[in-house]
This record gives structure tokens, C-alpha cells and sequence, in this order.
């Protein structure tokens, strides 16, 4: 609980998420800790629940766990996460907003971002809904980060500092991206 407490507080002070947007998650066998609907990020002191992964009917703690519950639970199964961050960054979610149609990732500009993410996957989906849930986990299969459409990112690892690595170099990567594509079109008029 306490490695979501000091996490919630770098996303917050690395302006990966405002205080108030946003969740975090970790496995823990068959359960899940996850901050609840609603929290500050950077005050989850007593704002985190133990939620089963994979529940049998929906859970009593469901209604104050994040609105994003069902979406962490489909990652947890689908693929090898053992914690998810969830972010709205300025850069990522602008990028995702800006990238043609049929176009469904973001490539990276500088060499430590294709590095660490190879591409970022644009996926779509309405906050908390089983579409996103489904298309978030089918990105993440293979990706380790990912930008929902003008909404925010999600990032997994196998621990909380390497989700919190994924969720910081996708806004590094979308932030040269941006600066990069801005400075082109500059230049060619």
C-alpha cells in the first residue's frame, strides 16, 4: 500500500496526472489494491481498496474503488501486470487527439523513447467501460504503455516503478513528438 501511496505522489508532482485524475493498482495474488473513485493521487492515505481480480459477482468495495476497476481487472487477467498506473498527461492525451484516423499508435521521435516503447498503441474507449477495458488489455498483450484517446494513459510493469517508468517515458516520448512535429511544420511553410 505504501509503494501506491509514494507513486501517486511522483505522478502528481511529475505532472503526469492532477491531483484528482487518475488511478493505481497492484496485484497481489488473486486481489487487486486499488486507489478509490475519486482520490488525490498525491493523498491516498486510507484511499486504497483490496478488491478481487476476478470477481464472482461484482464486489461490495466495487462502488468505491475507482471508476477504472473493471478496466485494471481486465488488464490483470490478460496479461502479466502486476501493477498498472493510470495518468492524464498534457502531451499524451493532445497527441491522441491529434493522430490521423486509421493511424493506431503513436511512433516515437528520439532514440530512449523507441527504445523503451517501440510505438504506443491509440486505443478508444468511454471511461470505465467494458470497450476500453477490452482494448486496453488486447494493447497492453504487447505493449508495456498505451494513450486512450483524449482520455489518458495506462501503463503496466512488473512492479510499480516500472509501470511508473512506462507512464513517464510515454509523456517524455509524446512531449518530443509534439515539440518535433510543431518545430516540421514550422519549418516547411
Amino acid at each position: 500500500m505504501q509503494e501506491l501511496i509514494k507513486y501517486g505522489k511522483k505522478i502528481v508532482k511529475a505532472g503526469l496526472a492532477h491531483s484528482h485524475f487518475g488511478n493505481v493498482s497492484k496485484r497481489v495474488g488473486d486481489q487487486m489494491l486499488i486507489s478509490t473513485t475519486g482520490s488525490m493521487l498525491d493523498e491516498l492515505e486510507g484511499q486504497i481498496v483490496t478488491v478481487p481480480v476476478d470477481p464472482a459477482s461484482p464486489d461490495e468495495l466495487d462502488v468505491i474503488a475507482s471508476t477504472e476497476v473493471n478496466v485494471h481487472r481486465v488488464i490483470y487477467k490478460a496479461t502479466s501486470a502486476l501493477a498498472i498506473l493510470h495518468g492524464h498527461s498534457k502531451y499524451a492525451v493532445a497527441m491522441s487527439m491529434l493522430y490521423e484516423p486509421g493511424k493506431e499508435q503513436i511512433v516515437p521521435e528520439d532514440t530512449e523513447s523507441i527504445y523503451v516503447l517501440h510505438e504506443i498503441p491509440v486505443v478508444r474507449g468511454g471511461v470505465g467501460s467494458d470497450e476500453l477495458a477490452r482494448n486496453a488489455a488486447t494493447a497492453l498483450r504487447d505493449h508495456k504503455g498505451i494513450v486512450v484517446q483524449g482520455h489518458g494513459t495506462f501503463a503496466r510493469g512488473a512492479t510499480v516503478d516500472e509501470a511508473y517508468v512506462i507512464l513517464s517515458s510515454i509523456e517524455h516520448a509524446c512531449t518530443v513528438k509534439y515539440l518535433v512535429d510543431n518545430a516540421r511544420r514550422r519549418i516547411s511553410v
